[in-house]
């Protein structure tokens, strides 16, 4: 069988809402049931102003009560508003505290609460309550010790505390995190332009881990400090495994300091901390992802992974919002806007999808954007627009000698096997494989339309194969070769090989009709009319309805 090549992302919904005193509900003046379910439905749904007016109702009529201002702390913190989640975090702080006795009044603060107060404190320049915020981060979710340990040492990160700054991370014990240890004293000796010392910590963590956004902070340091025989050996060391366009587009970058302030150091730390803290809940994950966001608005990694995230949580609409920060001219720029197009085909927006690419294409043409551009064309049917793309696509590759080339006869070939043009479709696909023998997407495609055609089963077989062999597990392939036993009547192993593949794939139409099909001439009739019906419900494009309902009526 044959199948687009699109990236669909898991949407999964994590977000869960903790259970609540019940003596709120026991009240006629408290939150009833309705408020509980509106709050739990609408966090699920990433609706965190809905959750907050809730949790605000509660405070209006509690001004003290203290899992409402945390729990209001941590959706503002979710929903952008980082002033918000300071006011929630000093009025924790101040409840019930006396602040003749205790100036910092932290005694009721969360973790979450610490590292909003520590972060607020740095922006006003209140170092020694930063580092009292940070270090009072003793347990919780958040309170591993080389997160912490490296939150203060960038609240010491000057020319006057550096000693200080540097024991704290000299006590970073963790063999799995010596490399963090590394990549922060490169950053902090950057920051104070120790330009001997940074150069040593950065080669000393790039022997160790081949990051491309330390690389990028790597190569900004040398340029901005005109060591260029330097830059020019590390772009040959860590660039080497990525083509000429990559590179170029890589290498256009801003000589401003990535890391400007204290604060923006604490970014990057928020940025790892997903790897330095085990277990962490997804939740909490976010508020540290969106804390990043905020206090590293120059490195635009954060952006990226951070969308994904979001996608992942199901929340597409603000992982668009968060793509659409990336500068168009930054390496990232390119892929966010291919993700933004994604996304809105997620949303049934095909129209947004194809518009947003266009508009990126005017600003800068690029294979991958060109080639994303032509397969949205494709898949709502507008050929010329498919082919006008795709040759674009061509030019580019053939200017930069592009190894994925392949990949635009590949489409091309689809288009013209789409439109009944098997003679080009057949030559593109062919000059596909001449270019990528190995490649089990096109071995696939040119072999089930073989089968379809009924032009060379044996080198069809043949063909899907060597796909199997490359990618035994793929639904669509295992499909292919059990229509190719379905077509030469073997029947019995047609139908093994289908049961394999619905299993993975029981939403797909074209998996559904070859099943029944299987089904029906080994005598089990009644199933195969259940995967019929089955595949015209899930035949959206309703390619295969008509066959299907002849089928229906009198079988094969």
């Amino acid at each position: 069988m044959v199948t687009n090549i699109f990236f669909r992302f898991i949407l999964i919904a994590f977000l869960t809402l903790p259970i609540i005193n019940n003596s709120f509900a026991s009240t006629s003046s408290g939150p009833q049931v309705g408020d509980y379910l509106v709050a739990k439905v609408s966090i699920d749904s990433n609706d965190y102003n809905v959750t907050k007016r809730y949790y605000q109702r509660i405070l209006r009529k509690n001004p003290d009560n203290l899992l409402s201002l945390d729990r209001l702390l941590l959706l503002s913190i979710l929903d952008g508003d980082i002033q918000s989640a300071k006011n929630y975090s000093f009025k924790l702080a101040r409840v019930g505290c006396d602040q003749k006795r205790n100036a910092c009044c932290m005694n009721n603060q969360s973790p979450q609460g610490h590292l909003i107060n520590g972060i607020s404190y740095i922006n006003s320049y209140e170092f020694n309550f930063a580092d009292q915020s940070f270090a009072s981060i003793w347990q919780g979710d958040i309170s591993d010790s080389t997160f912490i340990r490296l939150l203060r040492a960038w609240v010491w990160a000057d020319k006057k505390n550096i000693e200080k700054s540097m024991a704290l991370i000299d006590l970073i014990s963790s063999n799995e995190h010596q490399h963090f240890a590394l990549l922060h004293k490169a950053l902090i000796y950057d920051f104070i332009d120790d330009i001997e010392l940074a150069e040593i910590f950065y080669d000393l963590y790039l022997s160790q881990r081949n990051d491309l956004y330390v690389v990028g902070l790597y190569l900004n340091f040398l340029e901005r400090n005109d060591l260029l025989e330097k830059k020019e050996y590390v772009i040959d060391n860590y660039l080497n495994e990525y083509d000429n366009t990559f590179k170029a587009s890589f290498l256009i970058s801003d000589e401003n300091r990535v890391i400007q302030n204290q604060l923006q150091g604490i970014g990057v730390v928020l940025f790892n901390s997903s790897a330095l803290i085990k277990d962490i809940n997804s939740e909490l994950n976010h508020m540290l992802y969106q804390l990043a966001l905020e206090t590293s608005p120059n490195l635009h990694e954060i952006k990226y992974l951070f969308s994904n995230f979001l996608i992942n949580l199901g929340d597409l609409k603000k992982a668009q919002g968060i793509l659409r920060m990336i500068p168009k001219k930054h390496y990232l720029g390119e892929y966010a806007a291919i993700q933004i197009s994604d996304l809105y085909s997620q949303l049934d927006e095909e129209e947004k999808a194809i518009k947003n690419l266009v508009n990126y294409n005017k600003f800068n043409q690029t294979f991958d954007s060109l080639i994303a551009l032509g397969n949205f064309y494709r898949y709502e049917k507008n050929w010329t627009q498919a082919l006008d793309s795709y040759e674009s696509s061509l030019d580019i590759a053939l200017a930069q000698d592009n190894q994925n080339i392949w990949e635009v006869f590949f489409n091309i070939g689809i288009v013209h096997e789409r439109t009944d043009n098997w003679s080009e479709a057949e030559t593109n696909f062919n000059t596909a494989l001449s270019i990528y023998e190995d490649q089990p997407d096109v071995l696939n495609y040119l072999g089930y339309s073989y089968l379809d055609k009924d032009l060379d089963l044996k080198l069809a077989k043949e063909l899907i194969e060597k796909a199997m062999s490359l990618k035994p597990n793929d639904p669509y392939i295992i499909d292919s070769m059990a229509w190719y036993y379905f077509k030469v009547g073997r029947f019995e192993e047609a139908l093994s090989l289908l049961d394999y593949a619905i299993d993975m794939m029981p939403y797909d139409p074209t998996i559904n009709d070859h099943y029944a099909d299987a089904l029906w001439k080994i005598g089990h009739k009644l199933q195969a009319r259940y995967h019929w019906e089955r595949a015209i419900e899930l035949d959206t494009e309703g390619e295969l309805k008509d066959q299907i309902k002849e089928k229906l009526l009198i079988g094969i």
